[in-house]
């Protein structure tokens, strides 16, 4: 914890100095009256631009309790950390109709250039935060650290407080499930019993009200806090946010008794476009539409899909199919005809649009790298044969939440995809994916992956074996990955994994921890970060494993370092 101590030292006892210019809420709001308050959520910063910056913090009322129905705040970003030069500044209010959060788009910022930031209500200041514009021209490198998956009940966010100690990411990249949406008896419960680290509400989000709460407890984290006060983030929503695989009309975690889902998935959106420092909707917009793009000079373009609320068709289940499928007749004509149906939709006309758009004007500008944020595994997983399985403790681990896996185990040896929440239950989209790349002159894509809690490292190819890039997926925060159920076979299993699959370079799932990515104009440098533990707020770090990517025009060539 000493980065964030060192951190803390810095940005104590700096006054506040006024504020007014361009913000989410109400302006010229004159003086304002010290009320008792405090800022127990910390500070944030993200979506970051050339010239600005989406700032954020949550009022919560003081020793006495009471807070006033509309808050006056003020804010100020200067160059320097004791704000003796600000160079934006303005006034904004919140209120319980947001749940006192504040958030501002910040403007008139210089490119490239680190800014410190901070709010005040009367004389209450909040805690000050680093963050960093977009740099423009010519760029030599960007660093960024690659999360997803922080479920709070299953461990301390260790990595969080790594990532805070580190001085040189340009921005953090949050793949998605930034939190669960579980009660205390479901997934993380028994952790969370045990580590004192329970959620709250202590039953399933299902209100705006609940993810609201829950929210503001992964916000409450000192190494979330300390994370968000040093470096932008961009992010993007994956399932848990609303519920587990959930898609454009309902989810997998949606049950009867739990209202309205067009209700649900509305509340858990306002929800985190309060609670997040991402820019809101423009008018006329759907809020499903979290897609966007990022420009670091002309070294990369950073591209963020929405592949859940927007256009996600419902996903398949082994489930629904497994009496079916008991014969190779019939796992074929499931194949050809269920698995491959060309409705079967994951991004949708707008998105696909927008996205051509997107990577045209990249390629047209010279830039040298495409990213791909997005949040389920791209590249195709087959199942090995696991048939020797059949009975093991295992395999009845996984049954408890997947109990078609006793049927399904059987029919391993062809090959079918184990996951059919990821694009591989999605084929025909995903070749509509690499067609639209390849319109527009794209193939050397670098993807960013989460959801999958395992790290792992997959070359990209079209179904005619067309290479489109490189997969980096990304372990969780906190969140456990298949060895929580194959355990002491892991190694087995993924050694079977890697035989099957020919283009999977590299998996582990036995760590938590996050990707550190340096790119330059010749190469990507992805060091695989680990966290021994994150059952203790006492950790030790070391790199897993190294890959570098050397780039020539649109070819990728993948190499361990």
């Amino acid at each position: 914890m000493a980065g964030i101590t060192r951190r803390g030292a810095l940005f104590t006892g700096i006054s506040f100095m006024g504020a007014s210019a361009t913000a989410c809420s109400d302006t010229n709001l004159g003086e304002s009256v010290d009320y008792p308050v405090e800022f127990v959520h910390g500070v944030a910063s993200g979506d970051p631009g050339t010239d600005r910056m989406v700032i954020w913090t949550r009022i919560t009322a003081g020793t006495d309790g009471t807070i006033p129905v509309r808050i006056p705040v003020k804010w100020e970003m200067s160059t320097d950390a004791e704000f003796r030069k600000i160079r934006s500044k303005g006034e904004t209010s919140t209120s319980a109709a947001r749940d006192y959060t504040v958030k501002v788009d910040a403007t008139g910022l210089k490119p490239g250039t680190a800014y410190y930031y901070r709010f005040k209500v009367g004389q209450h200041v909040s805690p000050v935060g680093r963050t960093k514009t977009l740099p423009v021209g010519s760029v030599a490198e960007a660093r960024f650290a690659v999360v997803s998956c922080s479920n709070f009940p299953f461990g301390y966010f260790n990595v969080y407080d790594h990532i805070a100690q580190q001085d040189e990411f340009d921005a953090v990249i949050h793949l998605g499930d930034y939190f669960y949406e579980y009660g205390v008896d479901s997934y993380g419960g028994r952790t969370g019993r045990r580590l004192g680290r329970n959620h709250e509400p202590p039953h399933e989000t299902v209100t705006l009200g609940d993810y609201r709460t829950r929210h503001a407890q992964y916000k409450a984290d000192a190494a979330s806090q300390a994370m968000h006060a040093a470096h932008p983030i961009i992010s993007i929503w994956d399932d848990h946010e609303t519920a587990n695989d959930s898609w454009q009309t309902g989810a997998q975690n949606h049950n009867e008794g739990e209202g309205s889902w067009d209700t649900r998935r509305g509340a858990a959106m306002q929800a985190y476009y309060e609670y997040m420092p991402v820019r809101d909707p423009e008018p006329g917009k759907a809020r499903e539409a979290l897609f966007r793009d990022f420009s670091f000079g002309d070294l990369l373009s950073l591209h963020t899909l929405e592949t859940r609320l927007t256009a996600r068709t419902r996903p398949l289940s082994y489930e629904q199919y497994a009496e079916t499928l008991t014969t190779k007749e019939a796992i074929a004509d499931f194949v050809k005809n269920i698995l491959w149906d060309p409705a079967r939709e994951m991004l949708g006309a707008g998105q696909k649009d927008w996205l051509a758009k997107s990577l045209k004007a990249s390629k047209d500008a010279g830039t040298g790298w495409r990213l791909i944020a997005n949040q389920v595994l791209l590249g195709p997983v087959l199942s090995p044969d696991l048939t020797d399985y059949a009975g093991s403790e295992a395999i009845e681990r996984i049954a408890q939440f997947r109990p078609s896996i006793r049927k399904t185990i059987k029919f391993s040896p062809l090959g079918l995809p184990i996951s059919l929440d990821s694009w591989d239950g999605y084929p025909a989209a995903r070749e509509r994916f690499y067609a639209l790349a390849q319109e527009q002159g794209v193939q050397g894509l670098l993807v960013l992956t989460g959801d999958t809690h395992v790290s792992r490292v997959n070359s990209l190819k079209t179904k005619s074996g067309q290479s489109m890039g490189v997969e980096f997926g990304v372990t969780g925060t906190t969140s456990p990955g298949h060895d929580a159920f194959f355990k002491d076979i892991t190694q087995d299993y993924e050694k079977r994994l890697t035989s099957k699959n020919k283009d999977m370079h590299w998996i582990q799932s036995g760590e938590r921890g996050y990707l550190d990515l340096h790119i330059t104009r010749e190469q990507a440098q992805a060091n695989f970060i680990s966290i021994s533990t994150t059952h203790a707020k006492d950790y030790t770090t070391f790199t897993a494993k190294s890959f570098s990517i050397a780039k020539d025009g649109e070819s990728l060539k993948l190499g361990d370092s």
